[in-house]
C-alpha cells in the first residue's frame, strides 16, 4: 500500500489535554483522549501547569498517543480566548517559551513531540493574519524543523507550507458532522479534533484512528 493511499483511509483523531490550572482540574479531557490517536498538551500559558502537563505525558506514553504542543496567549485568568496583539520579537519568545517546555519535558520520558496546535486566539490569529500565521510558522520551524502546524483552513496550510513548515489541515468534529461528510470534503483534513466525549465514541465507533507523521509516514510504509 502506497503512502497517499494510505492516508486517504485514515484520520488522526486529536484532543486538547492538561488544561487544568491548580484547583481548577479538568479531569474528562482524559476521557476523550482515551479515544484520540494524538493530543495537545496544553504549555502553560492559557492553562496547564507542571504536575498536570507530566500527567498527560505519562498517559501518552502508556497509550502510545503521539504528542502535540498547545500553545495560547500568555492569558491563563481569560484561558486564552482574550485578543491580544504583540511585536513579532513578543510572539516569537511567546511561541518558542511554551514549546520548548513541551519538549524538554517529553525528553525526560523518551517521548518525542510532533505537532503544534494554537489555542483560542492565538489559533484564530494564525488562521487569519498572513502575518502572524508566518512568524508562527518560521518560529516553530527553527525550533525544529519536523515539527508540524496544525491549521484550520486550506490558505493558511498553504501559507505555513511556503516556509518549509509542514502544515496539518484540521476539522473540529461537532454533532452536525458525521465521518461520512468528512470523507466526502473536496479538501480532506489530516486530523480531526474532538471536545467531547460523546462526539469522539461515536466517530471511534465508525473508524479507527491512527497517529500520523506528517512528515515521516512515506519513509515508514
Amino acid at each position: 500500500m502506497t503512502a497517499t493511499k494510505w492516508r486517504k483511509k485514515l484520520f488522526d483523531f486529536n484532543c486538547d489535554i492538561a488544561q487544568s490550572w491548580g484547583i481548577y482540574q479538568n479531569e474528562a479531557e482524559f476521557e476523550i483522549a482515551k479515544y484520540a490517536s494524538s493530543i495537545n498538551i496544553s504549555a502553560g500559558f492559557h492553562s496547564g501547569d507542571p504536575l498536570n502537563i507530566r500527567k498527560a505525558l505519562l498517559f501518552a506514553k502508556e497509550r502510545n498517543i503521539a504528542i502535540g504542543a498547545h500553545i495560547g496567549y500568555p492569558d491563563i485568568q481569560g484561558f486564552g480566548k482574550r485578543k491580544m496583539e504583540f511585536q513579532k520579537e513578543e510572539l516569537e519568545a511567546i511561541i518558542t517559551y511554551q514549546i520548548g517546555a513541551i519538549i524538554a519535558y517529553s525528553k525526560t520520558f523518551d517521548l518525542q513531540v510532533e505537532q503544534v496546535r494554537c489555542h483560542g486566539a492565538l489559533k484564530e490569529a494564525v488562521n487569519d493574519s498572513e502575518e502572524i500565521a508566518l512568524t508562527a510558522a518560521e518560529t516553530i520551524k527553527k525550533i525544529n524543523p519536523w515539527l508540524n502546524l496544525i491549521v484550520q483552513n486550506s490558505n493558511t496550510k498553504a501559507l505555513v507550507e511556503s516556509t518549509g513548515l509542514k502544515a496539518a489541515l484540521e476539522v473540529d468534529f461537532s454533532e452536525n458532522l458525521s465521518i461520512r461528510e468528512i470523507r466526502q470534503m473536496e479538501v480532506k483534513p489530516d486530523t480531526i479534533h474532538f471536545r467531547t466525549l460523546e462526539d469522539i465514541k461515536r466517530a471511534y465507533d465508525i473508524i479507527k484512528p491512527a497517529p500520523i507523521n506528517y512528515n515521516r509516514v512515506e519513509n515508514q510504509l
